[in-house]
């Protein structure tokens, strides 16, 4: 069964990207938050560091963050490795929309999950 991440404030009051996680993933870290790149906060709150999650019983490490952290020409990449960042680079996913890659983390999440990643 998935899982709903609520939308929880932080201090600056913008609330986590709410995402489908299905069973088997554990959350290392999590600063994605549902701010588009129109934002005014944006380039505070759009680093390289934004999401981690890991399945261990696939063996595989999903990780997002913002390419170059805080710069208004940069984009979300999304990449999932078998292992970990040492390790083979299965999927890469980069671009600028926020509801955009949140479909794909969703649909890469299933994917693992059901084996076919």
């Amino acid at each position: 069964m998935a899982r709903l991440l609520t939308a929880i404030p932080l201090a600056n009051d913008e609330p986590l990207q709410s995402l489908r996680i299905p069973e088997g993933w554990t959350v290392s870290y999590n600063s994605f938050c549902e701010v588009d790149i129109d934002h005014p906060d944006a380039w505070t709150l759009l680093k390289e560091s934004l999401l981690q999650l890991k399945n261990e019983r696939r063996n595989r490490l999903l990780d997002l963050g913002w390419y170059p952290e805080g710069e208004p020409g940069g984009r979300f990449v999304m990449r999932l490795y078998e292992g970990d960042f040492t390790s083979t680079l299965l999927q890469k996913h980069e671009t600028e929309d926020r509801a955009e890659i949140v479909g794909v983390i969703e649909r890469v999440l299933y994917a693992v999950t059901r084996g076919a990643l």
